[in-house]
């Protein structure tokens, strides 16, 4: 039998071998029945007719097929991306813990998304309780009998590291009315160390006072509260009624508030320019921290309007530039100076105005002019009506002593002035408040 040489049609089927004739089978079948007839090997087995195929190639083999490159070059650079995109987000990853994603805080505890919480982290460090003994007598208008020993009357408040002294230690701003006639100060910081404090200095006019201690504290970031703006939110920190570094979060209710009727005595000023806040202040908050959101200070809790004696939602704060200036002028020199006009004065109203015979209803009236002071060199007189200072409407006298404040010793400033029915303007210079007045 020949193999028909034909190879698979274009389908790939096998062709069928060609056809035999009957006596060709019988002439198989007998040979097969009588067996070899030599000693010649029997023929190779015949395959049936189909297309031969290759063995498959070994595993190695495919690899040098031109596809098998291919698939191998994409396998290894699918590899280097795989490891390349890995260690990329190993960064990502790590600078996220670095650096926090947008609309987080970053504070000293770590990072969170609270305002409050964030604010409180950063500037609680900062913030010390204030504990002040005084010793009581019967010279000190105490009510005691005469020669009757001393007895210690304690009190406590808060306060604020704000600046590093040159020997190591920390300088700490407060309220003058929170260490007045202290005879001894222990300062208790965030974990709870007690170190002796020493007063350096005060000033009445401001309530402001500095206390230094031989230890190294963190120091609070100082804000800018020329910035504030009504509604923001403010968190307090401080020790009210002795519970130390206590936290009350509010907005600020009023900025530029000027209340007379705070002045306590004559050698004082009334609170001028402050920030009103309904973050809670109560007694022990005095000399505290008023904070933004950031953890910023921004302004020194002072006083409070209440009828029970604790917070009411309306308490003041000393806006932080005061502060700050006034606690570093008493570090430099011991004291701090003041701007000042040199006249006592009055508001004008409906009723002072008939009465005088005055040509406006608004403005500040002054009253009298202090000898010696830049008001008498400028020849500002009694029965003046200033209603502006620059280009800021004057009317009241609140609105004149919050300008002066607002302006540094030594400033050039022109006032508008009504006298004898005709408006003029006077030309001076900013000057300071005598000690003695």
């Amino acid at each position: 039998m020949e193999l028909d040489p034909r190879l698979p049609d274009e389908r790939g089927a096998d062709v069928a071998p060609a056809e035999t004739s009957a006596e060709e089978e019988a002439l198989r079948s007998q040979d097969a029945a009588a067996g070899p007839t030599s000693d010649e090997p029997p023929a190779e087995p015949v395959l049936p007719a189909g297309p031969v195929l290759p063995p498959p190639p070994a595993p190695l083999e495919r690899a040098r097929t031109p596809w098998g490159r291919i698939l191998v070059v994409t396998a290894l650079v699918s590899a280097l991306f795989g490891v390349a995109g890995g260690y990329g987000g190993w960064l990502l990853a790590r600078e996220a813990r670095i650096a926090p994603a947008t609309g987080t805080v970053r504070v000293v505890s770590g990072a969170t998304e609270e305002a409050v919480a964030a604010a409180a982290a950063a500037a609680v460090p900062s913030v010390v309780n204030i504990d002040v003994t005084t010793n009581e007598t019967s010279d000190s208008g105490s009510g005691l009998p005469k020669d009757h020993p001393a007895v210690p009357v304690t009190g406590n408040g808060s306060g604020v590291a704000f600046k590093r002294a040159e020997d190591g230690g920390t300088y700490i701003v407060t309220n003058q009315h929170v260490v007045a006639d202290a005879d001894k100060i222990v300062v208790t910081d965030s974990t709870g160390e007690r170190i002796k404090g020493v007063v350096v200095g005060a000033d009445e006019e401001t309530d402001i006072a500095v206390v230094k201690i031989d230890a190294e504290i963190p120091l609070i970031t100082i804000g800018d509260s020329e910035k504030l703006v009504v509604g923001q939110l403010v968190v307090a920190i401080g020790s009210p009624f002795g519970l130390q570094h206590s936290v009350t979060a509010g907005v600020v209710s009023a900025i530029h508030r000027s209340l007379p009727d705070f002045a306590e005595n004559a050698k004082r000023y009334p609170l001028v320019d402050v920030i009103q806040t309904d973050a809670a202040i109560n007694p022990g908050n005095s000399g505290g921290a008023l904070v933004d959101r950031t953890g910023a200070l921004v302004g020194i809790p002072a006083a409070i309007f209440t009828d029970t004696g604790a917070d009411d939602g309306v308490g003041f704060a000393i806006p932080v530039k005061t502060a700050v200036r006034v606690a570093t002028e008493i570090i430099e020199t011991g004291s701090a100076k003041h701007p000042f006009l040199g006249i006592e004065g009055m508001t004008v109203t409906a009723d002072l105005a008939a009465e005088k015979k005055l040509p406006v209803e608004e403005g500040a009236y002054v009253v009298n002019v202090t000898k010696g002071t830049e008001a008498e060199k400028a020849g500002l007189k009694p029965g003046d009506v200033i209603v502006k200072l620059n280009e800021t409407p004057i009317r009241s006298m609140d609105d004149l002593l919050l300008a002066v404040r607002r302006h540094a010793i030594g400033d050039t400033v022109t006032l508008s002035v009504w006298r004898n029915g005709k408006q003029i303007e006077v030309t001076m210079k900013v000057g300071v408040k005598p000690k003695n007045l």
